[in-house]
C-alpha cells in the first residue's frame, strides 16, 4: 500500500496527528510506503512539537526519524506563522497547487490520498 495522509487538523485535535503517525508507521512496518503532508491548520503543530516539553514531542521526533513527513503547505504555513518553523525543522514547503500542496504528484505516483 502507498498512502499520502493529508493532515488538516492542528493542535485543536491532537488525536488526528497521533493517528496520522500511527497509520503511516503501520503502513511502513507492513512493507508499504506512507507520507504525511501538513495542510490547513496542521502547520500550527510546527510551532509546538519541536519543544521537548510538548507531550507529543517524542512521537514527532519518531515520525521525523522515520521520514514520514513529505512536507508542509506553503500558504497554510505562512498563514499560521509556521513557515520559518517548517524550514527550521527541515521540512519542505509545498506550493505546487496555487500555493498549496497538490495531491496530483502523490496520486500520479500511486499513493492513495487520505485526509485527516
Amino acid at each position: 500500500m502507498k498512502a499520502a495522509l493529508f493532515l488538516f487538523a492542528g493542535p485543536e485535535m491532537p488525536c488526528k496527528l497521533q493517528h496520522a503517525v500511527l497509520f503511516a508507521r503501520d503502513i511502513k512496518q507492513r512493507g508499504g510506503q506512507a507520507l504525511i503532508i501538513l495542510e490547513g491548520n496542521a502547520p500550527k503543530w510546527l510551532l509546538e512539537l519541536p519543544s521537548p516539553e510538548h507531550k507529543l514531542h517524542k512521537l514527532y521526533l519518531l515520525a521525523k526519524a522515520e521520514q514520514l513527513f513529505a512536507g508542509v503547505c506553503k500558504v497554510c504555513a505562512g498563514i499560521h506563522g509556521a513557515d520559518d518553523a517548517a524550514s527550521a525543522e527541515g521540512l519542505s514547503l509545498l506550493d505546487d497547487a496555487f500555493g498549496h500542496a497538490s495531491i496530483v504528484p502523490f496520486s500520479d505516483d500511486g499513493y492513495q490520498i487520505i485526509t485527516l
